[in-house]
């Protein structure tokens, strides 16, 4: 499940600072391509056959409040896979529906500790259902000359656009999903989309080996128009070894980065770094015991077994180093408590109490430390109380 808020481009079809005239009629003209001519093909949260005068209507009026040079409405688009649209049998009530939950899910994100929870109820936003899809010139197909612009994309392509505006209903806030996650939590909320959809049409993602290898294949291509080509077996080798994990992918989109910024320009400095960051560390526990250092290996937690120490590496003391243990009882005002000493320590303990110097009379120094070494002579102070006066004296 793909969904995400589109960029708008400064003039392009998402361009979204002045009217919402063109988008509305783009998104028309793209439905009716599709046969959807019966009917008014727009739809919002409760509501369905709208007109695409009101939707324009209605998103251009309420921009009171709105900053200057910020955008007066914001584009989604919801792209089902292929192996979830047939989950769902193609079925555009499906759609409609799973289209408004991921607008109460958009609206429940902009809450915070400052503003007052939001509903689906209070947003102005409308959506329609396309049901094909054409190759633009971003897309590596194109790119790498496999298809042409603007040529259909095969298989099932059915997807939604939303047109959503950037103020309220009340148009007391403004609702910018790019503000920053203390806003809106751009990770919480595509995460949410996934959990509702997998939970209500009981839909469970499934990718295959050959989703993972076109992925790759991609991700290899735009690495090789940055600059770098690397082998693609072996590459694929890496992924079927850890499963295409999310660290693999995670690694991969590393080295594309780099190889973009310039850090990596060989295509050893590349396998390098992507073994690097996918194989697994060794978790070692280092501790004290006996002088020595004890590692400690752990096993993986599985089944409700607790983790077991391997116990074959723990040093073993001599038995004549191990000092003899005797239990005194200590008497402490009328509580007797169990007091574990070794006879090193009580023989330690002896020679310290013999070897105790005598109290010193430390009052002579503080006395001196306390008041200011001066003869008694004149007006100096001779007490505490003389000395504070005269502090005050002097402030004064």
């Amino acid at each position: 499940m793909i969904v995400r808020i589109l960029p708008a481009s400064k003039g392009g079809i998402y361009s979204n600072v002045g009217s919402s005239g063109f988008l509305v009629t783009y998104l028309e003209h793209e439905a009716r391509e599709t046969g959807q001519t019966d009917r008014a093909i727009f739809f919002d949260q409760g509501r369905e056959g709208i007109g695409r005068e009101e939707v324009q209507q209605r998103i251009d009026e309420n921009v009171v409040g709105l900053q200057k040079g910020k955008p007066h409405f914001h584009s989604l688009v919801i792209a089902p896979s292929q192996d979830e649209l047939r989950h769902l049998n193609d079925d555009p009530n499906n759609l409609i529906e799973y289209t408004r939950q991921v607008m109460e899910n958009y609206a429940v994100n902009f809450g915070g500790k400052r503003h007052k929870p939001l509903t689906s109820d209070n947003l102005v936003w409308y959506a329609t259902i396309h049901r094909s899809r054409h190759y633009s010139g971003l897309d590596d197909a194109v790119q790498t000359g496999e298809a042409q612009p603007r040529q259909r994309k095969e298989g099932e392509q059915t997807h939604v656009h939303v047109i959503v505006s950037a103020r309220d209903r009340s148009m007391s806030r403004s609702l910018h999903p790019d503000a920053g996650s203390s806003r809106f939590n751009y990770k919480t909320w595509l995460a949410k989309n996934q959990h509702d959809f997998e939970r209500t049409y009981d839909y469970k993602t499934k990718i295959s080996e050959q989703q993972h290898w076109e992925r790759l294949y991609k991700q290899i291509a735009r690495i090789d128009r940055a600059g770098l080509s690397l082998d693609r077996e072996r590459i694929q080798l890496v992924g079927q070894h850890h499963a295409y994990s999310a660290d693999f992918w995670k690694s991969m989109g590393q080295v594309e980065r780099e190889v973009r910024q310039g850090k990596v320009f060989t295509a050893n400095q590349a396998y390098e770094r992507l073994q690097e960051t996918v194989e697994p560390k060794q978790k070692i526990n280092k501790s004290r015991v006996g002088g020595e250092q004890e590692l400690r290996t752990y096993e993986a937690p599985g089944q409700g077994r607790p983790n077991r120490i391997d116990e074959s590496t723990r040093p073993v003391l001599p038995a004549g180093n191990i000092p003899a243990i005797e239990k005194v009882e200590e008497v402490d005002k009328n509580v007797t408590r169990p007091e574990v000493r070794t006879t090193h320590d009580k023989a330690v303990n002896k020679a310290s109490t013999n070897d105790k110097p005598g109290r010193v009379d430390l009052s002579p120094l503080l006395k001196a430390l306390r008041f200011e070494s001066v003869p008694e002579t004149g007006d100096q102070a001779r007490s505490q109380e003389d000395d504070y006066r005269r502090r005050i004296k002097r402030r004064r």
